[in-house]
């Protein structure tokens, strides 16, 4: 099962950057077809419509997201920084790659809209999960460990904006990471 997950995921993130580069309107379905390596015919029989096609990209995407995070939340042969460098890279590292595309924003505001309005309510529950790693593994008290949760999640969306390549939101984020979340043992 894991593996047609991750078949999935990357699949809609193909697709998705495929939307990111030409726009909605300008996406083909051959385009479609091309970056998710079915042919044209099967993209027809699967999604019927671009716009079938665009939701369950997003919310695929999204899915799967959200899945890679909590299992690496839950990693406990990395260190903890290790694990808070992946998981942000996995948020928000990997959508610098797609916001540098010509309709990026376009893109990553839908998938924003459709992160909020989710009946799975990720962001709540991202907030939580890493709220509960930053207690568990002594970077603050559990009074203070959903607002260094929350400033975190802010800093790195605030990273999305002012950077111009993953590798550059890698190191401002490390740099962070390392100085919001200092050991209080």
């Amino acid at each position: 099962m894991s593996e047609l997950l991750d078949k999935h995921g990357q699949m809609a993130r193909n697709i998705l950057t495929a939307f990111a580069e030409s726009g909605f309107k300008k996406t083909s379905m051959e385009g479609i077809a091309q970056a998710s390596g079915i042919s044209r015919q099967s993209v027809y029989k699967r999604f019927k419509t671009k716009a079938n096609c665009y939701e369950w990209t997003i919310d695929t995407y999204l899915s799967n997201m959200y899945r890679r995070i909590f299992s690496t939340l839950n990693n406990n042969e990395l260190s903890p920084e290790a694990v808070l460098d992946n998981v942000f890279d996995i948020l928000i590292g990997e959508a610098v790659e797609i916001i540098q595309n010509t309709n990026g924003a376009q893109v990553l505001n839908d998938v924003l809209k459709a992160t909020h309005t989710s009946e799975e309510d990720w962001p709540l529950r991202f907030k939580s999960r890493l709220a509960d790693f930053i207690e568990k593994n002594g970077y603050a008290s559990s009074e203070k460990a959903s607002g260094v949760a929350f400033v975190l999640i802010s800093a790195g969306k605030g990273l999305l904006l002012e950077e111009a390549s993953r590798e550059s939101f890698h190191k401002d984020m490390k740099l962070i990471i390392k100085s919001v979340c200092t050991q209080n043992t």
